[in-house]
């Protein structure tokens, strides 16, 4: 088992959610969400599961490369706007290369704190955008 698919499974929330994993590296991620149990009372994809799928994988990703023992991700705001009913499959993709990583380290060290602001599509399967977010995180060192 994979530290991302570790890391999903320590969430209960996520668990239940039914998360295929498509892709996990150090650099991306990709997931894919069924329709099936996380359907709406219209028979469309529930809201709340659409933010999920878009809230968790960067700190997922985090967790994974850099670990939780000297600094931690933090969700500090998140916006999102549906632009479709979602009617099947949902999919995120988020790459975030060695150097993006690295200056996440060098800056929560030096700063103690570093905002990090990421846009992320939700996406169907046929590649249409379902949902645009933007995410604000938040990299904090831990008090030693």
């Amino acid at each position: 088992m994979s530290k991302i698919e570790q890391a999903i499974n320590s969430v209960d929330t996520l668990q239940h959610m039914g998360l295929e994993l498509l892709e996990s590296s150090d650099t991306r991620l990709r997931i894919r969400m069924p329709k099936e149990g996380n359907s709406n009372h219209l028979g469309g994809v529930y809201a709340g599961a659409i933010f999920t799928l878009a809230e968790f994988p960067f700190g997922m990703m985090y967790a994974a490369k850099l670990g939780l023992s000297e600094m931690v991700p933090v969700v500090g705001e998140m916006t999102i706007r549906y632009l479709a009913p979602a009617s099947g499959d949902l999919f995120v993709d988020i790459e975030v290369s060695e150097q993006e990583w690295s200056d996440i380290v060098e800056q929560t060290r030096e700063k103690g704190k570093l905002k990090l602001v990421r846009n992320v599509e939700v996406k169907d399967a046929d590649g249409n955008v379902n949902s645009v977010i933007k995410a604000t995180y938040f990299s904090l060192m831990l008090p030693k």
